[in-house]
């Protein structure tokens, strides 16, 4: 009797044992499947435009994700032959919880004005130790002056001889973008230390006298920074992006997106002449989406500065609609 007791007591034990184990592999397929790239940001304070990642864990990709691609890449093709353009790249990412997609995103563009941006983001990481520099004032010199011919003219010029704040400079290159004020601006930044910003997103980079060439994903990484106040710190990351909410080019990105949707941005454009195909057109910047913000970086290459603005901006529409419908 003490045996069959002993018998059903271990048994009891075993049959105990294989439920416990077999709960804990149901719990683990269970959250394998629901489970999600989980990321927290710092949401304290009242900064608008910067939201910090302060936690993330990169699980399998997001659901709908490759649907998603499919559709912006087919999307892609027909408004390159709609409006006759040789070449789009394009490149969003998620900035809630990182998936990304890259259409053609390994073709290289000259990134024209959009170097503008780290330009910015030097003299604003010198102003975290000195912020009298916003306040300093400098004479613009005939050497400063730019003649480029530009489809989008500013809308105000700096003038030759005339004293302007650092600050009002740095708004003027990237709101208005005048390339005088760039030319201004080098002459009173650390230019060696513009190469660190570089590495940091992964583009090559020798000096100011050479343009580099950008892909639209490795431009991308100078929004993610920003918006994740990685380089800068979170007051000067935030400054950064709110200029560039004040961007005077409201034909690509911006046109895509309702109006009441902020869009930190920047353009640039160039004409290459004795090449065909020679005009580029690329728009780069961050949508905030309610809730939801995203990065799209789209750069073209063709012959009709209007069609690619149009390009641009269908693109831009596109995408917004697709985020718009994956967030019901």
């Amino acid at each position: 009797m003490w045996n069959n007791k002993k018998f059903q007591i271990g048994l009891n034990i075993i049959l105990t044992i294989i439920i416990i184990c077999l709960g804990f592999f149901i719990i683990k397929i269970s959250t394998k499947e629901n489970k999600k790239n989980i990321i927290t940001h710092d949401n304290v304070g009242s900064f608008i435009f910067t939201n910090p990642i302060l936690d993330c864990e990169i699980n399998t990709q997001e659901e709908g994700l490759s649907i998603f691609s499919e559709n912006v890449n087919k999307k892609v093709e027909k408004i390159k032959k709609d409006y006759l353009l040789s070449h789009i790249s394009l490149y969003f990412r998620d900035l809630n919880n990182g998936p990304w997609i890259g259409i053609n995103e390994k073709e290289s563009f000259s990134p024209a004005s959009l170097l503008k941006v780290p330009i910015m983001m030097e003299f604003l990481h010198e102003a975290e130790e000195d912020r009298s520099i916003f306040d300093k004032k400098i004479k613009i010199l005939s050497s400063d002056i730019q003649s480029i011919n530009q489809n989008v003219q500013p809308s105000v010029n700096l003038v030759e001889g005339e004293e302007y704040s650092l600050n009002e400079i740095v708004q003027l290159m990237i709101k208005k973008s005048d390339n005088t004020a760039v030319l201004a601006l080098l002459r009173n930044i650390k230019k060696d230390n513009l190469g660190n910003i570089f590495r940091t997103v992964g583009v090559p980079y020798e000096d100011t006298n050479k343009e580099v060439e950008v892909r639209v994903k490795d431009y991308a990484g100078f929004f993610r920074i920003l918006f994740n106040a990685s380089y800068l710190n979170r007051e000067m990351s935030e400054k950064a992006l709110g200029i560039l909410t004040q961007t005077e080019y409201y034909d690509g990105l911006v046109a895509g997106v309702p109006k009441e949707i902020s869009v930190a941005h920047k353009f640039g454009e160039r004409k290459i002449d004795g090449i065909s195909n020679n005009s580029q057109l690329h728009d780069c910047g961050i949508i905030y989406y309610p809730g939801k913000p995203y990065i799209l970086c789209i750069m073209t290459r063709g012959n009709n500065f209007v069609n690619q603005s149009k390009a641009i901006k269908d693109l831009s529409s596109f995408v917004y609609s697709e985020v718009n419908k994956n967030s019901k």
